[in-house]
């Protein structure tokens, strides 16, 4: 590629240059003969032979040497092909570099091509690229970088870089492995001369050229070259950047930084030079003194002087200074540079405090221009977020009020006060390096940097110094616990030095370790052997001569006004410098750093209300003499209990700025506590200084937190500085800050520990007013601090309430550090550990009747708190004198208890004591909870406890007999009272029974019995109730009760046995001592003691529960069942089963109109355990007297609760008395005699006769009431008599009726349960008479129909009973079925109840509709009906003597039903009357096969008459005119056909069940039709064909009649279809018909002489009588039918058959 390249080149070199330039055609021509001469092999081939041929390039140069650029173009184009490929020959480097050269001047692409070529020099040639050749390259580089296209400079000076780069890299890999060659030169220096090889010597005149350069000199090998300053200055930051190693490996270059780069940054420095150059030479001496410190230490020296000196205000000009505090700031960032600079310089004689001097000048410009910073007395502290622009924060932030302005450029600079949104510049000035002009410096950009300096220059300090601080340990348990919660300890701020992005985040606040102890905080000055110890020996140098710079200069800060994020990292700073100093035992520098702190974490107007001391020995001597607290002022102060008046002023209120500070100064409490001994006092009265300052600004602690009254976040809302939010975030990290504080005193050595304990408790007697007793402070105990600043707090105006709250808040933090040196009092004596003088103190306070309730109440939870964690850790520790600190724990608890109510004359007084006794009884769960195990001789002190809640239980444990069986009340003092102190009985009850004694278990009993008969929590009666049966268990536990129990054998010797108190009480006493209480509580008028019903938010009771007293009773005695013995179990029935039945039928009777009682439920509830118990009791009264006697006395306890008339108690009764047979049905011995009065039990109580209210329901009652009978019928010899049958039944009847609807059901489908048991026991009615057969038939018919007797209000609204008609029907079929025998007389009326009962649902067939799934109730009844008869079982009940009269009656009535159907009531969208007609045509058929032709055997002619008038009737199918049809039914039926009417011409509709009426005329047809005489049923045909005969012509003459008078007012309309079809039908069947010659009387053939019948048959005429009566109706009809030619056919068919027959004609 490259060689064909350089051949296109060539030649079009040659073709351009034939006339112009022939030296460059023939070069050009001779390179190209070479080079088409080379072998094409490949491209490495060419390129080797191009590399070794130097005069190829010739053409190139000469092209570029022309300075044409055209030719220069292809030139330089060619020399880079060969520089990128390497073919270009070393020996034409020198040629080339200057053909670059001469290219630099012309256009922009060629320009640009040579740059291009400078990187692949440095790759492909950089081993030769050096001396002049190195010098060439870089004045090619100059040349391009002087252009005035950008491009061009720009790039230049990159490749500039890049060879700056290449030569000093060159020098590194020279010193890494020096080369063979002898050096190439001798660099002469101030104190001799050094040989340099050659990269070094390059390296050398380049930096020395560049130096000159830059200082506008002449250089020595960069002959031609020019450089701006500016670019000057950036190459050499470039090389200190980058070659910080090969610079201090080489003396000569240090000489040049000595010689010429320091004075050139001097120079620039001290002169007026422009903002640009200014920076670079800032630049360039925060790299000499970052990397080159210990070889330039004079040079370094001199200039830091002189940055120092450009910070004063007078000397420098703004953009200056700021340049000179950003070095100042990264130079103080950098910890191990200040210690560097204060141990070369600082440290030095004859040198200068370098660091201090730069603190001292950070001094005087911090304090300036107070006004610009927002200096005050008290600055403004950080506001909460809100909604503002930065225009307004900025104004808040100042302190100023009012509208705010527009926001402009020069408002943000001059704007007071110092914040990141204003004070600070996006880009440092340092780093605007290509800005000709300084940005627009805000007026507090400096004093930020002056912040920012101090801050770094604290974290330095902190950071190296704090990790020597705390040697590695394990984590305590303290450390670990609070690792997990992220709010009391954030992250620290130490690690690595990184801190949170957060400005609000607490953890930057946090000090970097906790203390613990002495042992572990190690003083870095200490660890001599350390290999670092120089530096940290420097460190504490520079501490000890810096502090009072760093103290001066963060003080102005502290009164700035500063945003949250700058105040933050003030504090930060502070606080760890500290730290630092009070670790290096510093103690001066640590007391005046915290009372510096101490004066900002109060508002400045406190001061007014706290007169001060000068320092903390001179009050602490006061106290050690007596003498009365006196300001320093001069001023008297009020001893303890004195009022002072002073002029009211509302003080500052607190800002988040002074709970920073706060926090700050806890935090440093925490880090330096063992160390600060009396300075304690420092943190401890600020403290409550902050306490009082926020009492008095309207907050409040609540539970330990600060809140905000309303009031003052009301006002907050209108417009305040500090909001409430921004105060209670802060707020929130003080209180966990606070708590660290008070933990980490545990670790505290005993002196220390004390001196703390003195100073708090010396402050509490303070404030409270209470005389000081502690044990007075030594002078030698207290050293003078100069710089102590303490508030006297006896100086201290307070109203009471005031006093009150901050009383309230020095006893809970009291409190608390008690209780984080539990341990410490755990291993000492109580004098030694410091717990006589806390406990002395809030015993003080507690028993105090005047003091305040708040106070009273804070005093007994600090003391319940440290009495609870002292007797679990002693427990945990195991130690011999564990008992004895447990013992006195309780005792401490039981004399604050007796002590409440004694002086307790005020309703404020009692309810302080209430709350009291509440923790009280809490720090009594907890010691037993935790030490209940350990308790021996103190059972007495904890019942006593225990019971103290109630108000008249002076002596609980020995009391009358009234008291003991429950007709005594207790009263407790509060329901809050009973459920705290219930818990310490829980515990006994449930993990400690076995630690008491057996005295104890009467007591104990006596208890679980107040409380569960105390009536201000049913949840603990209940819960009472279960610990009962515990005791039980535990009572019984390897013992029978059975022979003991008999020495006491009445409720009354037993408890006087007890109450007496001679001699031990055994198991078995206590056992049925127990059983007693739990009787008198079963009876108690709380439903939720006697069930375990707890009440819900509706007021409703949930499901039974096992913990009440009924469930805990029988629970005990169903559990013993195997322990006790005969006489026990009669005991136990006599004693407390009929006892109880006894009493809740007493109750229930007695409150039986009382709302709510619930009576009938105990009832219930009694019952059934009563008869589980009888059923346990069964197996020991097997086989003995004794049975028949409890079961006597049962049923007559059970007769009682029956006679109350309740529905729930019968129900319960009765199912008791079943499961009762059932169990009994297995015993042997017992007597059958014994069930009469069973019977008796149920004859005598009818459930079903109960009065019902409203929303009764019955049918679980009624359902036990029948489920009894079949389980004693089981058990009764014999069955049940004929009385008892009747009883039975009718019982069984009223049931049914008198039952309720089912709730959210029907009985349409499915039969309720009452139906379904009184069904199914008809069948224990006995079947041996007639009569009882009959009666049963006539009962199970009645409830067959009883359904449809509903509706006529017979039985109870919401009742069907369709599906116990639907069962009596199958039950009543079944019932004939067995017993229909035909020599019996009541086959014949079990047949007729029978269908009299199945004709009601078949006759109601569309009216009936309440109709259920499955089968309607019509078709079960139709189809029942014709199963339970046949014609053989009617033909003998005829033949047979019986009355058959109603059984044919019910017959036709059934036949009569299946014909008709009132189609008008029956809903067409249900009900498919096509599929019933279909099944009420098969019915009828298969009836009809059945009685006919045994219908006419029937002698009353009434019946056939009743019977085929149905057949007429339902046989229509269009409706007959009203004149065809006799008037009455004594009328001659033919009567209408004889009468004229009009005619009609409107459509008469066919009705509905068409095909029905077509079956019942062809059965009228089918009833004529003559019979063969000598058929066995001649005669009954003959008698039916004569009863329907009659009917049979009238049906015809109606057809006809209607035809002769409505056909002609028709015209030319033809008949309607329904007409037609049926007068053919009628005219087919007349021709067809053979009819009975005797069917038709004379008296109907009067219209024509009839031959005699006799005669007729033979002749074979006398079957179609019936077409001579209707002749003259044929022939009239024949004569309207003129029009109707397929109707006159069918008529002239009757009329040919007419006179076929002979017949002369007859008619109406």
């Amino acid at each position: 590629m490259t060689a064909r390249i350089l051949s296109s080149e060539l030649s079009t070199i040659i073709q351009d240059s034939k006339r112009k330039n022939a030296d460059l055609r023939n070069a050009a021509e001779k390179s190209l003969t070479d080079l088409k001469a080379l072998p094409n092999t490949s491209d490495a081939q060419i390129t080797a032979d191009l590399r070794r041929r130097p005069n190829l390039v010739t053409p190139f140069i000469i092209a570029c040497g022309t300075r044409n650029v055209k030719f220069a173009a292809s030139g330089v184009n060619c020399l880079l092909r060969l520089v990128v490929s390497g073919g270009l020959s070393p020996d034409s480097l020198k040629d080339a570099l200057q053909a670059f050269g001469d290219c630099a001047y012309l256009v922009l692409d060629v320009q640009l091509k040579v740059l291009q070529a400078i990187p692949s020099l440095l790759q492909n040639y950089g081993n030769s690229l050096n001396g002049k050749l190195l010098a060439s390259t870089f004045q090619v580089c100059f040349l391009l970088h002087g252009s005035k296209t950008a491009v061009v400079s720009n790039t230049a000076a990159a490749s500039l870089q890049q060879l700056l780069s290449s030569t000093f890299e060159k020098v590194a890999a020279e010193d890494e492995n020096p080369p063979s060659a002898e050096h190439v030169t001798t660099i002469a220096l101030q104190d001799g001369s050094i040989p340099l090889h050659q990269a070094a010597a390059d390296a050398y005149h380049l930096l020395k050229d560049i130096c000159v350069l830059t200082e506008g000199g002449e250089p020595k090998i960069l002959h031609g070259a020019s450089l701006t300053s500016s670019f000057g200055l950036e190459l050499l930051e470039i090389i200190l950047k980058s070659h910080v190693d090969t610079l201090l490996g080489h003396e000569e270059q240090i000489y040049l930084l000595r010689t010429h780069m320091m004075p050139l940054i001097v120079k620039t420095l001290s002169e007026k030079a422009s903002f640009n150059l200014t920076v670079r030479a800032v630049r360039l001496l925060r790299l000499l003194l970052r990397n080159f410190l210990s070889a330039m230490i004079d040079d370094i020296e001199m200039a830091m002087s002189l940055i120092n000196h450009l910070l004063d205000l007078n000397t420098s000009i703004l953009w200056k200074r700021v340049l000179c505090l950003e070095l100042l700031k990264d130079t103080f960032d950098d910890p191990k540079l200040v210690r560097s600079i204060y141990a070369l310089i600082d440290e030095q004689k004859n040198r200068k405090n370098l660091i201090v001097d730069h603190l001292a000048s950070l001094v005087r410009l911090a304090a300036e221009k107070p006004a610009l910073i927002g200096s005050g007395q008290q600055s403004s502290g950080p506001e909460a977020q809100q909604d503002f622009s930065a225009d307004e924060i900025a104004v808040e932030l100042a302190g100023f009020s009012g509208p705010v302005g527009t926001s402009t450029a020069e408002t943000n600079l001059s704007r007071p006060g110092i914040s990141t949104q204003w004070s600070t510049l996006r880009v440092p000035c340092i780093d605007h390096i290509d800005k000709a002009e300084p940005p627009a410096i805000p007026m507090t950009y400096p004093y930020y940097l002056v912040l920012t300096c101090i801050n770094g220059f604290s974290e330095g300090l902190s950071k190296f110094l704090l990790p020597f601080t705390a040697p590695a340990r394990t984590k305590s348990k303290r450390e670990r616990n609070s690792t997990h919660n992220s709010q009391d300890m954030p992250q620290s701020i130490g690690k690595e030095g990184k801190e949170p992005s957060d400005g609000n985040n607490d953890s930057r606040f946090e000090i970097q370790f906790s203390a613990q102890g002495k042992g572990s905080l190690v003083n870095p000055l200490a660890l001599v052997d350390h290999e670092m110890y120089d530096q940290i020996r420097t460190s504490a140098l520079v501490v000890e001569h810096c502090w009072p710079a760093f103290l001066a200069t963060s003080s102005t800060f502290f009164n700035a006004s500063l945003d949250s994020e700058n105040l933050h990292a003030l504090i930060r700073s502070f606080q760890k410098f500290t730290q630092v100093a009070g670790l290096l035992e510093l103690t001066t520098p640590r007391d005046a750093l915290l009372t510096e702190l101490a004066k900002h974490a109060v508002p400045v107007t406190a001061g007014r209300f706290m007169k001060t001391s000068n320092t903390a020995v001179s009050r602490h001597r006061r106290r050690d003499e007596g003498e009365e607290a006196n300001s320093t002022d001069g001023e008297g102060s009020p001893g303890p209990g004195k009022t002072q008046k002073v002029p009211h002023q509302t003080p500052t209120p607190i800002s988040p700025r002074n709970l920073l500070c706060l926090r700050a100064l806890l935090n440093l409490g925490i880090a330096l506590g063992p160390l600060l001994n009396a300075s304690w006092i420092i943190v401890l009265e600020s403290l409550h200084q902050v306490d009082v300052v926020l009492i008095n600004s309207e907050w409040r602690s609540v539970q330990g937190h600060w809140e905000p009254l309303k009031g003052l976040a009301d006002r907050n809302h209108e417009g305040k500085t500090h909001t409430t939010d921004a105060i209670g975030t802060e707020m929130r990290a003080v209180e966990a800050v606070m708590g660290r504080l008070y933990e980490s005193t545990s670790d505290l050595p005993n002196e220390a520990f004390f001196q703390l304990l003195r100073c708090f408790k010396n402050l509490t007697y303070n404030v409270s007013g209470l005389r000081d007793e502690l044990p007075k402070l030594s002078r030698a105990d207290i050293s003078d601090r100069r710089h102590v600043r303490l508030g006297s707090m006896s100086g201290l105006h307070m109203s009471d309430m005031t006093a009150s709250k901050t009383l309230m808040l020095l006893l809970d933090r009291f409190g608390q550090m008690g209780q984080n040196n539990v341990a410490r009092m755990t291993r000492q004596q109580a004098s030694a550990s410091g717990w006589s003088m806390i406990s002395e103190l809030l015993v003080d306070h507690i028993g105090t009747s005047n003091e305040n309730a708040d106070v009273r109440i804070s005093a007994a939870q600090r003391l319940n708190a440290l009495v609870n964690k002292l007797a679990i850790t002693t427990t945990l520790e195991s130690s011999q004198e564990g008992e004895g600190l447990i013992s006195t724990c309780l005792e401490t608890l039981s004399a604050a208890v007796s002590s409440l109510w004694r002086a307790d004359s005020t309703t404020s007084a009692s309810t302080c004591s209430l709350e009291i006794h509440l923790m009280e009884l809490e720090t009594l769960v907890s010691i037993l909870e935790h030490c209940g195990g350990a308790l021996q001789s103190s059972w007495n002190t904890v019942f006593l406890i225990i019971v103290s809640i109630f108000q008249n239980t002076e002596k609980p444990m020995i009391g009358d007999q009234k008291r003991r069986i429950g007709l005594h009340a207790f009263n407790p003092r509060s329901p809050k009272l009973v459920r705290s102190s219930f818990a310490s009985l829980q515990l006994i009850c449930s993990d400690y029974m076995t630690e008491l004694p057996e005295r104890c278990m009467v007591m104990l009993l006596d208890t679980l019995y107040y409380f569960c008969s105390q009536d201000q929590d049913f949840n603990i009666s209940l819960t009472s109730m279960t610990f009962f049966r515990s005791v039980s268990d535990y009572l019984r536990q390897d013992e029978l009760f059975d022979g003991e129990m008999q020495s006491c054998s009445t409720e009354s010797e037993i408890l006087q046995f007890i109450s007496s108190g001679s001699g031990s009480i055994s198991r078995s006493i206590t056992w049925d001592y127990l059983l007693i209480h739990l009787r008198y509580l079963a009876t108690d008028n709380r439903l939720e003691v006697r069930h375990g019903k707890f009440r819900l938010a509706g007021g409703g009771f949930n499901t039974h529960s096992p913990s009440g007293a009924l469930h805990t009773l029988f629970g005990i005695l169903e559990s013993c069942g195997d322990a006790l013995g005969v006489v026990a179990w009669r005991r136990c029935f006599h004693l407390i089963c009929f006892e109880l039945l006894f009493a809740v039928s007493a109750k229930y009777k007695q409150h039986e109109k009382a709302n709510g009682s619930r009576w009938d439920e105990t009832c219930v509830l009694v019952v059934q355990r009563v008869s589980n118990t009888f059923v346990r009791s069964l197996k020991p009264f097997s086989g003995h007297e004794y049975l028949s006697t409890i079961w006597h006395q049962l049923l007559a306890r059970f007769g009682g609760l029956l006679d109350a008339g309740n529905l729930s108690v019968g129900q319960a009764v009765f199912d008791s008395l079943a499961e009762l047979l059932v169990e009994l049905s297995g015993v042997s011995g017992f007597p059958k005699s014994a069930l009469g009065s069973a019977w008796a039990i149920w004859q005598d109580h009818s459930l079903a006769e109960y009065k019902l209210t409203d929303k009764a329901d019955n049918q679980d009652t009624l359902s036990a009431y029948l489920r009894f009978i079949p389980q004693l019928h089981s058990m009764l010899d014999g069955g049940l008599d004929s009385a008892q049958s009747e009883m039975v039944m009718l019982r069984l009847k009223a049931c049914i009726i008198q039952s309720t609807p089912v709730m959210y059901g029907s009985d349409v489908d499915e039969m309720t349960q009452v139906q379904r048991l009184a069904l199914s026991n008809m069948s224990l009615v006995s079947t041996s008479s007639s009569d009882m057969l009959v009666k049963l038939a006539e009962q199970i018919g009645n409830l067959a129909a009883l359904a449809f007797q509903a509706e006529d209000g017979k039985v109870q609204k919401g009742k069907t009973f369709v599906a116990l008609s639907k069962a009596a029907m199958d039950v009543l079929a079944n019932l004939v079925k067995h017993h229909c025998n035909p020599s019996e007389n009541s086959t014949a009326p079990l047949l007729a109840i029978a269908l009299h009962s199945l004709k009601i649902p078949i006759q109601l067939k569309y009216r009936w509709k309440t109709e259920g799934k499955g089968t309607p109730t019509w078709k079960k009844a139709t189809s029942t009906a014709l199963s339970i008869l046949n014609t053989d079982l009617l033909r003998q009940c005829t033949d047979s003597a019986q009355n058959t009269q109603d059984l044919w009656t019910a017959i036709i009535s059934v036949s009569n039903a299946i014909a008709a159907a009132d189609t008008e009531a029956c809903d067409a969208e249900k009900t498919d009357m096509l599929v019933d007609q279909s099944f009420d045509m098969k019915s009828f058929n298969q009836l009809q096969s059945i009685i006919i032709p045994l219908l006419g055997s029937i002698p009353d002619l009434a019946l056939h008459r009743e019977y085929m008038h149905s057949l007429f009737t339902n046989s229509l199918i269009h409706e007959p005119h009203p004149d065809d049809l006799p008037l009455t039914p004594n009328h001659a039926l033919l009567s209408g056909l004889a009468t004229k009417h009009i005619g009609r011409v409107q459509t008469l509709p066919p009705r509905h069940r068409a095909k029905m009426s077509y079956v019942l005329l062809d059965h009228l047809f089918s009833l004529v039709t003559a019979t063969d005489p000598s058929a066995a049923s001649a005669k009954e045909s003959i008698t039916l064909a004569q009863a329907a005969a009659p009917y049979l012509i009238l049906r015809v003459g109606v057809v006809l009649k209607a035809y002769i008078y409505d056909q002609p007012l028709r015209g030319l309309m033809p008949q309607p279809l329904s007409q037609k079809r049926e007068m053919r039908h009628v005219l087919r069947k007349l021709v067809g018909l053979e009819s009975e010659p005797e069917a038709f009387p004379k008296r109907m053939m009067e219209g024509g002489g009839a031959p005699d019948a006799d005669v007729e048959r033979e002749q074979g005429r006398g079957k179609k009588k019936h077409l001579g009566l209707l002749f003259e109706m044929v022939v009239r009809a024949l004569k309207a039918a003129k029009r109707d030619e397929e109707m006159a056919s069918s008529l002239r068919d009757v009329v040919e058959a007419v006179v076929g027959t002979g017949f002369r004609g007859g008619g109406f």
